[in-house]
């Protein structure tokens, strides 16, 4: 009762205290939003895992103490001290337990048994603090904190102190046997002065003219660990193991529910930090619980970050050191193993996965394989093996079922809301889903054979079936059903039987897109429109491979392998717009494409997101910044709720993009652009323009700038460049994936200005650029006379030199000449010789094996660039043993000869004949289909059954086997060749002397195999 009475008098003051705070409007995805974190650990490069303290310097650069060390980030490097023994200018102690950052570019640098210590950014070195030893200030630090004026207040094992950065020297605020003499674990001081310090005996406070801390009169909270000045004037009280207390400004301390030490976020550990954001937001590092966020904006909120073993992109542990909010607003956390990061306002762009915090809204499979929002919004999941989980966003849980019997192994793909609310289900078949029990029932669709079901769709009263092996109508008041195949050589039908999306724009003329290209179907005649990628067309598809399909801004939208195409309509038909990697989006290879409610045009694949103007005129990429995960998201799925969000599917879950957020302007902070490390001949070279360095001095030799922006959203997609100028003419670009540093060797001396740049991209792309004087020392055979007199001798010299020279060379060009005319001769012969030994066959003068498979690769990537196939003959003379047997092998070589003649000159010259092995040919037929290939194969075998061949007076006739394939799809050469193959032997088993082609048995044959 006492806690309940409590709860609701500190939300009473939330509500009244201060200026109000409008209220937040509802979001229906409140809960299901997972923060993603970045870590540093010791495998990249922490000096230990166990992160103690972080803080940002007034440079930028991040601050992060381990057990084993105290590690500098730029976002690209870390820079590791230690402890060295023989080093008095090192570190005193490897344990950091405490960081202050200092103006000017130090940092103070509390240790576990070393005490304090400043980094001085001018020499690079840890400087002792002056007077520290004759004050007592102790060996263990456990806190640092602003005293407001440019200095520092300590908390260590001796009390509290606090260090005048002006005079550099230490003075104590407890009076000898004090209450905080014992030590204290933390320090905190107000805007007026006040400071509040905290120990194993509670809250202390020293007003602005007090000499001593004096006891505050608290609830029985045990020891404090950490305190913070919150919104309104609250004073938030971090605990040993009872939770956090609120000071009112009236004075008095309350304890939220919530809160409370039992309560099951905090489970009676310790609060050891806080950090505070500009929106009044409180975060808590609590030592086993993970990071408390404490919202006041709608009252009070509390929710938990943690650890999720199964999400590698979850907070790195529990156990939590320390927070901090740095320049740009995000959130750092020293855990126990790790150091992680994130951006707690980022809520544009999501993943709801099968390993959320909360197990009621994980999903049942991370591989989205279907999409459906219905007319309830809610969201209806496809996954692998007949699994669909159907998400309520306003009752925040996720409904887990798999369809049964033959449709349970199936992956679900198509789904179809009814008018009355039924959802169809593509599977084995189609399966009907009542839309409040999610019982299951069949339709009577009479599928053969069980068709998977990959695409549905409604014309009209017309259902549209798609599968792979074409496109099925049901027609529910006739009860009739019709398929529609793809014909080779019927422009009007289908373009392909692999039918992979159904759309109908309402007008009665559905769109499908297939492998083969796209079509328009005519439920009234059964007819297709067929486009295709034509090469010699620039309007044409830029790819056959279609998937997604939308309108908007009076554009057809398609996704292909090529791109998206924007289609818009000509007194020819349609004239499509390739929009590519060369204008900017992010990957040719398009998966999904979804138009948001203003019309621009979101498209997926597998390395990123792109959003394109409605007109087609401007590519943006969605990056890692922006918050995109790398997991995939290249399935053909997509989907928008009622509110406008876009939802895609893919192997790393189900991705929720809000269109307007992600394309609202966002504050990005100050973010600094500079050098972090300077090395010449390979000794470090101090360099801090914040302590007043305006330029790099240096002689020249071995010279190594390491720079970096301060920005750690995602620094591996920041791209650098950089260029001296007045001695590089150009920009030098930095490829990725290699920290950004300028480097020079033997620079001449003189006065430079270093240009540092750095592209930031994303859907806000931005350029930062800075630039540094730089002055090298002029080395003394750099002065004028010394150059002068130089030069003089060096004419002198060359003057000889070349007298002598000029008559060795004539003499030596002479011999050259003949010599080089007698070798180049030698060479030409030679290179013949080769190139006829590595592609043909010696025997008969036809391209060798080797030749044949390259032509047939070749002819592969043609075939999928064109749309237009191949097809391959595999030839074999019949019963060539006996003619070796009977008239010898040399007999036999000379028919090999006359059979390859004849093929040869009975072929087009585009095509390629090669003797395969033996007494085996092989013809490849270019831009050819089965039934053309058969008839000159046929030709062929009719030509050489009537030759007679004459040797040494014998009359030999021999006769061929032969098996024709055409090539299927992107078919393997090699698969194609062996389904050739065993269709010349089904000619040899019908009796010889014949030609067969090559069919589904063929194809059977293969698999089995």
């Amino acid at each position: 009762m006492r806690h309940f009475l409590l709860c609701l008098l500190l939300l009473a003051v939330l509500s009244v205290a201060g200026p109000a705070v409008a209220a937040a409007p509802h979001d229906d995805w409140d809960g299901w939003r997972m923060t993603r974190f970045l870590t540093l650990d010791a495998t990249s490069g922490l000096p230990h895992a166990t992160t103690t303290s972080i803080v940002q310097g007034s440079d930028g650069l991040m601050w992060i103490g381990t057990r084993g060390g105290l590690a500098r980030y730029d976002g690209q490097r870390l820079k590791v001290f230690r402890q060295a023994s023989l080093d008095r200018t090192s570190l005193p102690d490897n344990y950091i337990r405490a960081l202050h950052a200092l103006p000017h570019g130090g940092m103070l640098v509390g240790t576990n048994v070393g005490g304090a210590v400043r980094f001085d950014p001018v020499s690079n070195t840890f400087v002792a603090l002056q007077g520290a030893a004759g004050v007592g200030m102790g060996t263990r630090i456990l806190a640092i904190s602003s005293d407001g004026q440019g200095g520092a207040l300590i908390a260590s094992d001796h009390g509290v102190f606090r260090y005048d950065a002006r005079r550099n020297r230490v003075v104590s605020l407890v009076a000898p046997g004090g209450e905080l003499s014992e030590g204290a674990f933390t320090v905190h001081r107000d805007a007026d002065g006040t400071i509040y310090a905290g120990g194993d005996q509670g809250l202390f406070v020293r007003g602005p003219h007090d000499r001593g801390f004096s006891h505050v009169a608290t609830p029985p909270f045990g020891d404090v660990w950490a305190i913070q000045r919150g919104a309104q004037g609250r004073l938030w009280i971090g605990t040993g193991s009872h939770g956090i207390f609120v000071q009112l400004r009236d004075g008095r301390f309350v304890q939220p529910r919530v809160l409370a030490g039992d309560a099951p976020l905090i489970g009676h550990r310790t609060i050891r930090a806080f950090a505070r954001e500009g929106d009044g937001t409180l975060w808590a590092a609590t030592d086993g619980m993970g990071v408390l966020r404490i919202r006041i904006d709608r009252g009070l909120s509390v929710d938990a970050m943690r650890n999720i073993p199964a999400n590698h992109a979850s907070l790195a542990g529990d156990t939590v050191r320390d927070v901090t909010i740095d320049r740009t607003g995000r959130l750092w956390a020293a855990t126990d193993v790790g150091a992680s990061q994130t951006d707690p306002t980022l809520d544009s762009i999501f993943t709801v996965t099968n390993a959320m915090p909360d197990p009621r809204r994980s999903l049942g499979d991370r591989n989205v394989r279907g999409l459906m929002v219905d007319s309830r919004d809610r969201i209806w999941v496809g996954l692998s093996n007949g699994m669909i989980d159907r998400i309520d966003r306003a009752a925040g849980t996720v409904r887990h079922f798999r369809l049964t019997g033959r449709h349970a192994g199936q992956d679900v793909k198509a789904f179809l809301e009814l008018p009355g609310g039924t959802v169809l289900v593509g599977a084995r078949g189609i399966v009907a889903i009542d839309p409040t029990t999610l019982a299951e029932r069949s339709i009577a669709v009479p599928l053969p054979d069980d068709l998977p079901v990959i695409a549905l769709a409604r014309s009209g009263d017309l259902l549209l079936i798609g599968t792979y092996k074409g496109l099925f109508t049901w027609d529910a008041r006739t009860r009739q059903l019709r398929h529609y195949r793809h014909v080779d050589g019927d422009a009007t039908t289908i373009a392909n039987n692999e039918v992979i999306n159904i759309v109908d724009m309402g007008d009665g003329h559905p769109w499908i897109a297939t492998p083969g290209g796209l079509s328009r179907f005519d439920p009234a005649t059964g007819r297709f429109a067929v486009y295709r990628n034509d090469p010699a067309d620039p309007t044409s598809l830029p790819q056959n491979y279609t998937g997604s399909i939308v309108q908007s801004a009076g554009a057809l939208w398609v996704g292909t392998y090529g791109g998206v195409a924007r289609g818009t309509a000509s007194p020819h038909g349609l004239r499509f717009r390739a929009i590519t990697e060369a204008e900017g989006l992010s990957n040719d290879n398009v998966a999904a494409v979804l138009a948001d409610r203003h019309g621009r045009v979101w498209t997926t694949g597998a390395s990123g997101i792109s959003v394109v103007d409605p007109q087609g005129r401007r590519v943006r990429v969605v990056s890692q910044r922006d918050g995109l995960p790398s997991d995939a998201y290249n399935q053909r799925v997509a989907a928008m709720t009622r509110d406008g969000d876009l939802l895609f599917g893919g192997t790393g879950g189900l991705l929720v993009l809000r269109p307007d957020r992600m394309l609202a302007a966002r504050p990005t902070g100050s973010l600094t652009l500079a050098p972090t490390d300077i090395e010449q001949d390979g000794r470090d070279l101090p360099f801090s323009p914040m302590a007043g360095q305006r330029a790099i001095r240096v002689d020249g030799h071995a010279l190594r700038v390491a720079f970096a922006l301060t920005d750690y959203a995602a620094p591996q997609e920041i791209r650098y460049r950089y260029r001296l100028v007045g001695f590089d003419t150009d920009w030098v670009g930095l490829p990725e994936s290699v920290p950004a540093t300028a480097i020079y060797t033997n620079l001449p001396g003189g006065d430079y200005v270093l240009e540092l740049q750095a592209h930031i991209p994303g859907v806000h792309p931005r350029v930062v650029t800075t630039a540094i004087d730089m002055v090298v020392a002029r080395a003394w055979h750099e002065r004028w006379y010394v150059r002068l007199a130089m030069v003089l001798i060096a004419l002198g010299a060359v003057f000889g030199i070349v007298q002598l020279r000029t008559m060795m060379l004539r003499q030596r060009t002479r011999a050259l000449e003949r010599t080089i005319e007698q070798r180049t001769g030698e060479l030409r012969a030679a290179n013949v010789t080769l190139s006829q030994l590595a592609s043909t066959d010696p025997l008969t003068g036809l391209a060798n094996r080797r030749t044949l498979l390259a032509r047939l690769e070749a002819a592969r990537e043609a075939a999928m660039r064109s749309g237009r196939g191949y097809a391959v003959a595999m030839l074999d003379i019949d019963h060539f043993k006996r003619v070796n047997d009977t008239y010898g092998h040399h007999t036999g070589d000379l028919v090999v000869q006359a059979v390859a003649a004849r093929i040869a000159g009975g072929v087009r010259a585009v095509d390629c004949v090669a003797r395969y092995g033996g007494e085996e040919l092989a013809i490849l037929f270019v831009d050819s289909g089965l039934s053309e290939a058969g008839a000159t194969t046929e030709r062929l075998r009719q030509a050489v059954a009537r030759a007679v061949t004459e040797v040494d007076g014998a009359h030999i006739q021999v006769t061929l086997s032969a098996g024709v394939a055409a090539a299927t799809g992107d078919e393997p050469p090699a698969a194609v060749l062996h389904r050739a193959d065993l269709a010349m032997y089904r000619a040899k088993r019908a009796g010889r002397n014949r030609i067969e082609l090559a069919d589904d048995r063929d194809v059977t044959e293969r698999i089995g195999a």
